[in-house]
């Protein structure tokens, strides 16, 4: 199944981040350390699960996305990936002052993950828009 309009897209984006705002309100409410880190999880595989089923125009819907493509314009992955790096580098250093836990540092390490692979996609669709058709 691949989403190609708008408003696939965002029903999608809709019914994950839902989902997300239920678990993370049970989770929050049974003060789990191990849920905190079961819901880091669960977002990253949402996010790079979208990623698969999303496509822009231009993409085929057919054939696979390859594996660092996370967007279909370099300047979103781009912009995802800064929000993804300052977000992990912001908690870090909350995490050295004094602030971290298990959790906290899954979270780091995932959101600098995120902000890995997106900065990846916006790299290789730069060098890919630059090359001559």
């Amino acid at each position: 199944m691949r989403f190609t309009t708008p408003t696939q897209k965002a029903i999608v984006i809709a019914v994950l981040v839902a989902v997300d705002i239920v678990l993370v309100l049970l989770f929050d409410a049974l003060h789990s350390e191990v849920g905190s880190v079961i819901l880091t999880v669960l977002q990253v595989l949402g996010w790079y699960l979208a990623t698969r089923m999303f496509r822009g125009p231009g993409e085929s819907p057919e054939v696979a996305r390859p594996w660092w493509r996370m967007t279909n314009r370099w300047l979103l992955s781009a912009v995802l990936g800064a929000v993804y790096a300052v977000s992990a580098l912001a908690n870090a250093v909350f995490s050295v002052a004094g602030y971290g836990s298990l959790s906290g540092w899954v979270s780091i390490l995932a959101q600098a993950g995120l902000a890995a692979l997106f900065l990846t996609s916006a790299s290789r669709l730069r060098a890919l828009a630059r090359v001559p058709a």
